[in-house]
């Protein structure tokens, strides 16, 4: 699904203000056509400083215009707000206390024009997109999760089964003019080091990127076993409080499911790992099968390739606050909020047959 970037407008509803003091400075960047990375990249050579040092709250579309929040130490406002990088507009710089962390973000607004669809399906579209905003949005992760090529969960079930030669086949194979340097002391390196120590070279940001992907596969494959109706509680479901994220066990799904009904709470799926907290029942029994069917054991997950993964419970779905949907020129537009972490490509893979 391609758009340019003037169709794909995404705003960071950032968790909290800046305190206005401290030795941190916030602030707020529009970028367009550049991933978080490779705008990060650039503003930490303008800076001087090293790119691991700026923080961020979540990644963002590339191809798309998007406004998000990022720190760096030690570097005034007056400074952040005379950078002049193409396709980077600096908004606002103010002083914080400490660095932005990944996760330190409320929600995303969305300004999407859709060009697949004809302006006269304006009534299909506000029909569905009204029963997803009843109902609930699959909270699967988006297919920009998965790389470029879409294999990057394959990259992490590799390192996770410490198949290290197939993982590097991936590595070579995905990640090529971006890091050719990479790929070239890779292939060096396995002419006489062990595959283990060159895995080990991969730089510790991607190995986790490649097995969290792998996570996103497993819960993805979750959410179709759970689907069509993501609001039916199951006994032993881990169901999650919309309010606050907190997990509870179900006992009984009969008196628990007017909550989830009325949103109030939803049904989970695994991010494996080895804190994750267990279902029970039938609930259990499915997640355990798919680790099965996929030829990987639950203790895989406690440390893999200097990564640790503790794992966590991702609600199967979440709500979308919508704003307007109406019709223009070749299609139609959409404004609405998700809460950080869901996609709205995946919003937009539900309209695509009305």
């Amino acid at each position: 699904m391609r758009f340019e970037p003037e169709d794909f407008i995404v705003e960071e509803i950032p968790l909290y203000k800046p305190s206005r003091s401290g030795t941190h400075t916030f602030f707020a960047i529009r970028k367009r056509s550049l991933s978080t990375y490779e705008a990060i990249n650039r503003i930490a050579r303008e800076l001087h400083v090293n790119h691991r040092s700026i923080g961020y709250a979540g990644l963002k579309d590339k191809h798309a215009i998007t406004t998000q929040v990022l720190s760096v130490e030690g570097i005034p406002p007056e400074q952040i707000l005379k950078l002049n990088i193409h396709r980077i507009e600096v908004l606002w710089a103010e002083r914080h206390s400490h660095k932005l962390r990944v996760g330190h973000l409320k929600a995303n607004r969305f300004e999407i024009t859709v060009r697949w669809t004809a302006p006269q399906t304006l009534p299909d579209v506000e029909k569905k997109i009204a029963q997803l905003s009843t109902e609930g949005i699959p909270n699967r992760y988006g297919e920009q999760r998965f790389g470029n090529k879409q294999d990057s969960h394959l990259i992490g079930k590799a390192l996770l089964n410490k198949d290290w030669e197939r993982a590097l086949e991936y590595v070579l194979d995905t990640e090529t003019a971006q890091f050719t340097n990479l790929a070239k002391r890779i292939k060096d390196m396995k002419k006489h080091d062990s595959l283990e120590k060159v895995v080990a070279y991969v730089p510790h940001r991607m190995r986790k990127l490649y097995l969290s992907a792998y996570q996103a596969h497993l819960f993805n494959r979750i959410v179709e076993r759970r689907l069509p109706d993501l609001r039916q509680l199951l006994n032993g479901d881990i169901a999650i409080k919309h309010r606050n994220g907190a997990p509870f066990l179900v006992e009984n799904a009969e008196i628990e499911q007017p909550r989830a009904d009325a949103f109030e709470i939803s049904p989970s799926g695994p991010i494996f790992g080895y804190k994750m907290r267990q279902p029970t029942g039938k609930v259990l029994e499915m997640e355990q099968e798919l680790l099965s069917a996929e030829r990987v054991k639950p203790e895989s997950f406690r440390k893999v390739a200097g990564v640790r993964l503790s794992g966590t419970r991702r609600p199967l779905r979440v709500q979308m606050d919508l704003h307007q949907v109406k019709a223009v020129d070749n299609g139609v537009h959409l404004s609405f909020t998700l809460p950080a972490g869901s996609y709205a490509t995946v919003v937009l893979e539900e309209l695509r047959y009305c």
